[in-house]
Order: C-alpha cells, then structure tokens, then sequence
C-alpha cells in the first residue's frame, strides 16, 4: 500500500508528536508498504520518513524546486513540482491511503484537497487523521455542520477516519491495507 502522509515541517513540535511520525514511518517499512510525503528533512516530515527508510520502506518525496536545498537523504525517489497545486496532485496520484499527522495549513489543504478529489472521482482511498489530544475535533463538527444543512453526505464525510492514537492508526492502517489488497484482487483477477 502506498501510504501518502500529510505533516507539518515545524521543528520545534513536542516529543511525543514526532515520536507518532517516527513511529508511522517504521510501521510503514515494516509492513512492506511505501512512503509518500512532501519529502522535505524538515519536522515531522523528517522523522516519518527517516522511520520509513530506516525500516527498510520505498520512500518517495514530492518535492517543490523551490526547496531542493532541504530534499530528504532518506528519499529512495524525488517526484520534482513546480507548484503546491501539483504537488498535491501527484501525492495524490501516488497513494492509496492518506495520513494527516499533527500539521498547520498546508496539512488541511492536503487533507481537504484529498477528500475533495476522492469524492469527485468516488475514489475508496481512505483518510485518516492522528488526533491527539482532539486536535482535529473541529473537523469532526464542521463535518457534522456540513451534513446537518445538507452541504455533504456521508459518504464524503465518511472517508476522513479520526483515531485517537498512533496504535489505533496502525489498526486502522492495517484494516485499510487488507481491504485496497482485497479490492485489487477483485479486479484483477
């Protein structure tokens, strides 16, 4: 599974913030699944994908040209971007799952950006959103808002999945890894 992770490139998070990204990288090379991420050796997005590589994953950076100077050593393969529309076009391309860690608004771009393409295009990749400490609850009311005046369906709303926790992220990784495995052997057989 190709797993795209959305990450702030802050450097200054808590321990415990870039312990769950180190964390879901590692998962990620020990399960045999692929990285996909902004490939940048900044923050969170340092720590997943050096977890990543480190346990043995294929890690590909969607890197801007604007930023070649910070390309992560640990990228196995740079996809080069002209602008962050792009970028996220081909990190969505790219992926079969999404991840939103602790992140600012580049994050929720990437997160909204997914979601409204998979809808569009009735895409099943799922999303899913590590939230800690409830920081993406917000989310969770705009979400039930936007149902209750009829300006989306749950179908939309339904592919962002919260967990509370990195454990129950790996669950639910693993859970969406066995279902896009699954669905690829029911069409091609």
């Amino acid at each position: 599974m190709r797993i795209a992770v959305y990450c702030s490139a802050k450097t200054d998070l808590p321990e415990q913030v870039r312990n769950d990204a180190r964390r879901l990288g590692e998962w990620i090379g020990r399960n045999g699944h692929q990285l996909v991420y902004g490939g940048l050796s900044r923050g969170l997005m340092h720590e997943v994908a050096q977890g990543a590589r480190d346990a043995g994953a294929i890690v590909m950076g969607v890197v801007p040209e604007t930023r070649l100077a910070n390309i992560h050593p640990a990228n196995t393969v740079n996809l080069m971007c002209a602008t962050l529309h792009e970028r996220k076009q081909m990190m969505e391309e790219n992926a079969d799952a999404f991840v939103a860690l602790d992140g600012g608004l580049g994050t929720l771009d990437e997160v909204f950006a997914a979601l409204a393409s998979m809808t569009f295009f009735n895409e099943p990749k799922p999303i899913f959103m590590l939230n800690r400490d409830g920081l993406f609850d917000p989310i969770r009311q705009l979400m039930g808002k936007l149902m209750t005046r009829g300006l989306a369906t749950p179908p939309a709303t339904s592919r962002i999945r919260m967990v509370p926790d990195i454990d129950a992220l790996e669950e639910a990784l693993a859970e969406a890894g066995a279902q896009i495995d699954e669905r690829n052997a029911h069409d091609n057989p």
